[in-house]
């Protein structure tokens, strides 16, 4: 069957629909091994599609907010149609004096170790940071209040390490220079580029990504 149009309208309507569609955009995590020189944060290609390199925490929960038709958001995910979630504070000061510490990204975790380390809250980042499963193989040795005690001891013997190493990769997330690889099951093992891990004690850090009804959260499983 023949078009009733002629071809010149049909490529002005074509034209104009792509102009009020806009273009395509892809979203792609980005390998921990890629520089920005090498791998800038947006590339456009020949189709005019725009692929946008984003951090493997924010890919991830991208792709489950998809899943669950709701629209991403920073911080979180929200369904379309409803009002923006209210802003996200990974650490969080009370009145009371506590804390109430969170994690999205492997970038929070890193943040809020440090942070942790920092003011000595072993106690607290063992009960909000460490992820349920480490916590629970701990307490299979000697109960809940043995496995706190030697998180604490372990804390306080590696503090320096541990914040020098924290504190570097804090700095690294921005410029490209850790290396994440997903070791399965959620789990990502997070280190420096090889050209600046050579001079720290501890050089790793395990983080697992879980999600749960209230969205994408992330768990300190591991610093060596």
């Amino acid at each position: 069957m023949r078009s009733l149009l002629p071809a010149a309208t049909l490529l002005a309507i074509v034209g104009a629909l792509a102009c009020a569609c806009g273009p395509r955009v892809e979203y792609r995590a980005r390998p921990g091994y890629a520089s920005s020189e090498e791998l800038p944060d947006e590339v456009v290609l020949e189709d005019g599609t725009i692929i946008r390199y984003v951090s493997i925490g924010e890919f991830l929960a991208r792709q489950r907010a998809l899943k669950r038709g709701e629209k991403y958001v920073e911080g979180g995910a929200q369904k379309v149609g409803e009002p923006a979630a209210p802003s996200f504070l990974p650490w969080q000061e009370l009145e009371d004096g506590s804390v109430r510490i969170e994690a999205r990204s492997p970038e929070h975790v890193v943040a809020n170790a440090m942070r942790g380390f920092r003011e000595e809250r072993y106690g607290d980042l063992w009960e909000q940071l460490v992820s349920k499963g480490v916590r629970s193989r701990a307490e299979s040795e000697g109960g809940a209040d043995a496995a706190r005690e030697r998180f604490a001891a372990w804390g306080a013997r590696n503090r320096t390490d541990a914040m020098t190493l924290l504190n570097r990769m804090s700095f690294a997330f921005s410029t490209n220079g850790v290396v994440m690889r997903g070791k399965g099951g959620g789990l990502f093992e997070l280190s420096l580029a090889p050209q600046i891990s050579q001079d720290f004690k501890l050089r790793v850090v395990e983080v697992v990504i879980e999600t749960s009804p209230e969205g994408q959260r992330a768990f300190l499983a591991g610093i060596r």
